[in-house]
Parts: C-alpha cells; structure tokens; sequence
C-alpha cells in the first residue's frame, strides 16, 4: 500500500483496539489458476457485504451475474459486526476486492483519502448513477463509491392492530405519547427496541435529536465548545424522550438485539418499530402477516423531518489484482434490471436512472425525500470519523443503565464542551 497509509493505519488500529475486534483474513479473495469455461482462468473475487438484509439478494444477483461471466467467481461475505470487520482488515491491508461502504461518513472519507479504494471518476461505472445522488459523496472531487440505495428513518406501525384497537397515525410528540399510553392501555407493548445493537441506537437517538432540536439548532451545539449538554434544551429533550422510549419498550429490551425487535415487531407482539427502510426485507423474512406501515418521527410541529443519506453503496480497492473484472460486477449492479430487483426486494428508494421501489409500508416516509425541509442529512455525517460509533454505544448505555450524569459528561468530552 501506498506509504501516506501509515497514518491512517495506525488510527484505524486504534479505533479497533478500542471496539475489541476481531479481524478475518481473506481467503478467497484475489484468487486464480482454477479454469473457467473455455480453458480462459477463473478469476474470483470477493464482495463484502455489510448490509445483512440483502444477503439473499446479492445471491440471486451473483448468480445471475456469474452465469453471464462464467470466468468470474463472487465470493459473498458477511459477517456480524461487518464495519469493525471491515475497519480491522483495511489497517491489516488486507482490504476486499469490493465492499458496501457508507460515503456519506467521515470514516469513508478519511480511507478514501488514504488510497484504500479505486478513483472511479469519469468511468462508465457510474454512468446509470443519477449524478445528484453524487455530488454530496466526492472526496477531493473524486467518485471512489457507487451509490445504489437510499435510507430513510421513521417508525413502523402495525396498521391492521391500529385500526382494530381505533388508534390514529401520530404526528406530535405528544400525540405518540398518547398512541402509547393507549397501547398499554390494550394491555399490548408500544414498542419494539433493541438497546443492544449500539448502531441502531444511534440511529434512533439521532433521528429524536434532529426532529426535538431541529436540525440547524441540532448541529449548532456539537459545534459550539461553550455549550454543555446539561444546558442545552434539544440534548434535555432527547434524553426526556430516550426516556419514554425506554419506559414503552417491551421488558426485555436492554439485551435485545436488532432482529429480535424485528422479530417482536414483525409477530405483532410490539404495535411500533423505530427504524430505517432498510429493515423491511428482514421484517417480511420473519413473516409479517399483518399490514404494516410507517411514519416519520413525530416532533412539536406535527411535520416531522425524516433522516437518511446514501445506504447501499459500493467501492473497489484500489489495489485489487482484478480492476477490470470487479469494475464489471460493479456496474452490473448499476444495470437498470438488477437496481429494479433490488428495489422491488429491498425496497429502498434507487439511485439509479430509471428505476423506482414500489414501497407503499415506507412510502409515508420516502415520499418525503424530495420534500424541501422534511429531509435532513444524519448529524454524524457532520461529525469526527469513529464519533458515531461512540455516541450509539453512549446512548445504548444510557437506555440500558439510565445514568443521565454519565451521558451528558460523556458528550461534553466527545465534543470539546
């Protein structure tokens, strides 16, 4: 690797020690000498996956892809923990032939800058990408990913129990307050959570903040040194509503893990899920049969603002041994009638000319993307490379231990108060 690495390597290493991974060696990766058809060698090459609820569908489309390139294998991986994973093999160098990453993140822009991933500039790679979807995730004004998806945050709700129990769709805080204290009421749980998974913790504590504090006010206090958590009115707000989440979670929520809420949530046995599109496929794979839908995160106003950025994204490694072949799986993947499959199943809106998801559970909330000042970027995109990990791993402890003190300390030292 280039030797402007070192620096890079050596943070990452430190941010990994800190998270206590693990790492994996690949072993497929970058492989040859096996036969392909016709005599020409079989090249494989490894996709690292960090998106579990599409596993299934990057199969079907592996599949569909090999079979018209039968000289190149895919080598699918996903494991848990996949971006302590993936952050762990990039300081080992031993970085994968193509990866999901997330390009709106600081950590995406610093490996970028640091030489891990190909510069796609100019390539015919990007040609399907509709170009807005682009101009936010340039680093140094160059493309290193390929945007496919977009995410979005809000709460799922169980439509059918809803009109069965006569409650209404919340557009207030107060008025989820309410939806709440009548699910209890109906002797039912209001909603399903996961404390455990720090990551989708963060995403839940940053999609309150944005819509109690707004996003200006949001941002303008991680940004201001003399501003203590303690004082601030948005970050009080967060916790009173961390708060109430906690307290309408069901019982076991602390050591919950992300599909056992999908889980509760999908077997009707939690009326509400606070969480991103991307979990539809996993909420239809543990066999919702009930109408499901969603809303965005309620506020004061009654117009709550939905939160998201890119979701599914792809890079290729600047050193792979195989450009050419993985730059074609790349943009197989930006081919209209592969995006289409992976929208009808993922369900996540494209960022690919041409081709819509048909979502009406999500449509709600991704019908709001395009509506000026209903979509705000996540708050982290704004934040330190690693300091999103921190703050769902904080936010996770305080739901769990409930020690107010210890949060609000712990975010004055993160943000320089």
């Amino acid at each position: 690797m280039k030797s402007k690495k070192t620096w890079v390597i050596a943070a990452l290493t430190f941010i990994l020690v800190l998270a206590g991974c693990g790492g994996k060696t690949n072993e497929n990766a970058n492989a040859g000498g096996n036969k392909g058809a016709g005599g020409t060698e079989q090249v494989t090459l490894e996709l690292f996956n960090q998106k579990s609820e599409i596993k299934d569908n990057l199969t079907e489309i592996i599949s569909n892809f090999e079979a018209a390139n039968p000289n190149i294998k895919i080598n699918q991986v996903q494991v848990p923990d996949s971006r302590k994973v993936l952050y762990n093999r990039l300081a080992s160098n031993d970085v994968p032939d193509i990866m999901s990453i997330f390009p709106n993140e600081s950590d995406f822009k610093t490996q970028a800058e640091s030489d891990y991933f190909m510069d796609l500039s100019g390539s015919d790679v990007l040609a399907n990408v509709n170009p807005q979807f682009m101009e936010d995730v340039k680093v140094d004004g160059k493309d290193y990913s390929v945007p496919l998806t977009m995410n979005a945050y809000g709460i799922f709700y169980n439509a059918a129990k809803f009109s069965e129990l006569g409650l209404k769709v919340p557009a207030t805080w107060a008025e989820l307050e309410q939806t709440a204290a009548a699910i209890k009421e109906k002797g039912q749980t209001p909603f399903a959570t996961s404390f455990k998974a720090a990551w989708s913790v963060g995403h839940l504590t940053e999609a309150l903040l944005t819509n109690a504090a707004g996003y200006d006010a949001a941002n303008g206090f991680f940004a201001d040194s003399a501003t203590k958590a303690e004082s601030d009115a948005g970050i009080q707000k967060l916790i009173a509503q961390m708060d109430f989440i906690r307290d309408n979670s069901q019982a076991d929520a602390a050591g919950a893990d992300y599909p056992d809420a999908v889980n509760l949530f999908a077997k009707g046995e939690a009326l509400m899920l606070p969480q991103g599109i991307w979990a539809v496929p996993m909420i239809e794979q543990a066999g919702m049969e009930d109408e499901y839908k969603m809303f965005p995160v309620p506020n004061e106003s009654g117009n709550g603002s939905v939160i998201g950025g890119i979701d599914y994204a792809l890079a290729i490694a600047a050193e792979t041994k195989h450009p050419e072949e993985a730059k074609k799986f790349v943009k197989f993947m930006t081919e209209q009638a592969t995006a289409q499959y992976l929208a009808d199943n993922e369900k996540s809106p494209s960022s690919i000319n041409g081709v819509k998801a048909d979502s009406p559970q999500t449509e709600d909330v991704t019908k709001l993307l395009a509506e000026q000042g209903r979509f705000y970027p996540w708050l982290h995109f704004n934040w330190k490379a690693g300091q999103d990990s921190s703050w769902g791993a904080e936010t996770s402890a305080y739901l769990i231990i409930n020690d107010k003190g210890a949060l609000e300390k712990w975010i004055n030292q993160e943000f320089g108060k």
